[in-house]
């Protein structure tokens, strides 16, 4: 498990750090953190919006194809697969690699929150060392069972800085912790805890709730931009289930990982949202599917051409 953790962690714990040693800010580092994160996966993000171009022009081959073979799943099937085939479609062409290219960023960001003084203010070792022992030595009542809690020493750490004893902890270490702990935060909360549904109304709750409308109106943007150019999958119930699931998860597991987390879930889905609108208007339906059918007639006349040609050179040699 410290071999998964190290593999998603490392890269993004140093990204993270290289920001805040730029910018004395964690929030700043997540934001500018997700901007890189966006703008690496933007060829995934073009590819998938052409995808949804194709998909929505195979709408009526689909249909024909369902109505001929109407009670015959093993022709419609074939039927199906061989026009995929031919028109280079697949599942990863609709949308599901960038899913997957999100969830080692979602697990790195997660990791890194609990490895904050390793991998963002760059503690060297031994020092973390004198840290952890401190943590451990303060009372279970105002750490838990630290024991059973060690991947969550460093936040603890962060969390109960003022009281721990620092003594063996360099003083320029000391400052730069104290300082992180005190910027540590949004809006006045500390972003160290775990929202808990326990200990009934905290101001902490605000960021399981920013973090389900944020994915609430990325789905809901999501099932009409999808209701637009694909009616038949908007149709399924399953579209709108996911629409409604999606926020609900996002909820859920702010309630479980520190509010940090949470915090870089609500900045993803914002500029998800924000770069869903601006590719729908680049890359709109139309104007792919229009560029996609000019291309298609360019090509398919450049190949007549040329066999033309060869045919013309054929009927030469057979002349002479």
């Amino acid at each position: 498990m410290d071999f998964i953790r190290e593999i998603f962690s490392i890269p993004f714990g140093y990204l993270i750090g290289f920001f805040y040693e730029i910018s004395d800010n964690y929030i700043l580092s997540l934001l500018l953190m997700t901007i890189c994160v966006k703008l690496v996966l933007l060829p995934s993000s073009i590819k998938q919006q052409k995808g949804m171009v194709k998909t929505q022009r195979m709408q009526p081959k689909i249909r024909r194809i369902k109505e001929k073979y109407a009670g015959n799943q093993q022709k419609m099937n074939e039927a199906m697969n061989e026009l995929y085939s031919k028109e280079g479609y697949s599942s990863m062409t609709g949308g599901c690699s960038g899913m997957l290219i999100q969830l080692p960023v979602m697990m790195g960001v997660y990791f890194v929150n609990y490895k904050i003084l390793d991998y963002v203010l760059r503690i060297p070792e031994e020092t973390l060392n004198i840290i952890k022992e401190a943590v451990r030595a303060l009372p279970e009542e105002v750490v838990g069972k630290v024991t059973n809690l060690e991947y969550q020493i460093e936040l603890l750490a962060i969390q109960h800085f003022d009281k721990l004893d620092k003594t063996g902890i360099p003083v320029e270490f000391v400052e730069k912790i104290q300082m992180f702990k005190d910027n540590f935060t949004l809006f006045g909360i500390d972003l160290t805890r775990t929202p808990d549904t326990k200990m009934g109304w905290d101001l902490l709750w605000l960021i399981p709730v920013l973090t389900g409308l944020t994915s609430f109106a990325m789905g809901i943007y999501t099932y009409l931009r999808q209701k637009k150019t694909n009616p038949e999958m908007a149709n399924n119930p399953s579209m709108g289930c996911m629409s409604l699931m999606t926020p609900a998860m996002s909820i859920y597991f702010s309630f479980l990982f520190p509010a940090s987390v949470g915090v870089y879930i609500i900045l993803s889905s914002i500029f998800s949202f924000i770069q869903m609108v601006i590719m729908n208007k680049v890359f709109s339906p139309k104007k792919v599917l229009a560029k996609t059918m000019v291309e298609e007639t360019i090509n398919r006349r450049a190949r007549e051409k040329i066999f033309k040609n060869v045919a013309e050179t054929l009927n030469e040699d057979d002349n002479n």
